[in-house]
């Protein structure tokens, strides 16, 4: 079996436990200069959903399955799970600024929309947040889950860190890993209790090892990514996202950070999203990075009110 096959064999896995099928396109984004694949699913107002770093769509299918009422559009980022790789490293803000501000709208644009709500988590979180400074005539409400690139940040994963030192992050990428592996990721990305609640499915397991090992996933975001992290792990948000871009955006979001989100916890979120004049937050507790992961019901239910109230 070819390593797309198997992967796309662990995705229908996964989004035939959760009870949906999802519909297909591929599509080029004009101003990026790429083709990326979109899953949709549902019927209703446009949502587009950005995933964070060495991830995918499929994701979201646990919060997608519980929003019937909206149309969901799960965004493979380039390089990221079957979308096409970008031929440009971000070794500096600005060309990563001018990714953010055009990946979105680029997405709207192939689809014939002329706006959208967002929903998006760490790295998509930067992209989202970027989208809405930029183009907020389009981007109609934000939704955000735990912390996000830009925002005030702990000390990251091990693999994360690793994934900055010259060989030693594409040498991790080649290496295929094992169950076991992908469980103490998600321990470390602060999943530890759904872990051990037995609220992650095995077949969630199985599609984020299946990513890793039969996509180029891992090494693209090495590739395009790496040098984002400081030296010691750590990444200065300030120039990413300032003050003065933060107090201008007037899109409404909401975030839903876990308490026990490593990459930045409730301090971290606090002072991040004071800069914001239209925004709300609320804590998790006990939740992790991925919090729709920790708590299906609670993140869709929380999703869809904030969303629907764009709509009255």
């Amino acid at each position: 079996m070819k390593n797309e096959d198997r992967y796309r064999d662990a995705e229908r896995r996964l989004w035939a436990s959760v009870g949906v099928t999802p519909t297909e396109r591929r599509v080029h984004l004009d101003h990026i200069g790429v083709s990326v694949r979109l899953q949709e699913a549902g019927d209703g107002p446009a949502v587009v959903f950005v995933h964070g770093a060495s991830n995918s769509g499929v994701s979201w299918a646990p919060l997608v399955a519980r929003m019937p009422g909206f149309r969901c559009v799960l965004l493979d980022r380039p390089g990221c799970g079957l979308s096409d790789p970008i031929d440009v490293e971000f070794r500096d803000v600005e060309t990563l600024e001018r990714f953010a501000h055009a990946l979105v709208v680029d997405v709207l644009d192939a689809l014939g929309l002329e706006g959208a709500h967002v929903v998006s988590t760490s790295y998509g979180g930067y992209l989202a947040v970027r989208a809405a400074a930029a183009h907020p005539d389009r981007v109609h409400r934000v939704v955000e889950f735990g912390w996000l690139l830009g925002a005030p940040s702990g000390r990251f994963p091990l693999i994360m860190r690793m994934a900055r030192v010259p060989g030693l992050g594409r040498l991790g990428a080649a290496i295929p890993p094992n169950e076991r592996a992908v469980r103490a990721l998600f321990r470390r990305i602060g999943l530890r209790q759904a872990l051990d609640g037995g609220r992650i499915s095995q077949e969630v397991i199985d599609c984020y090892r299946a990513l890793l090992r039969d996509t180029p996933t891992m090494r693209n975001e090495i590739k395009t990514s790496a040098l984002l992290l400081s030296p010691d792990g750590r990444v200065d948000g300030r120039p990413l996202l300032p003050a003065g871009v933060l107090g201008d955006i007037a899109t409404p979001m909401f975030f839903l950070w876990g308490e026990e989100d490593p990459f930045g916890g409730p301090d971290a979120a606090r002072e991040f999203v004071a800069q914001l004049p239209n925004a709300e937050l609320e804590f998790l507790p006990g939740a992790g990075h991925a919090v729709w992961i920790d708590d299906p019901d609670h993140v869709a239910t929380a999703t869809t009110q904030f969303l629907a109230r764009g709509l009255s």
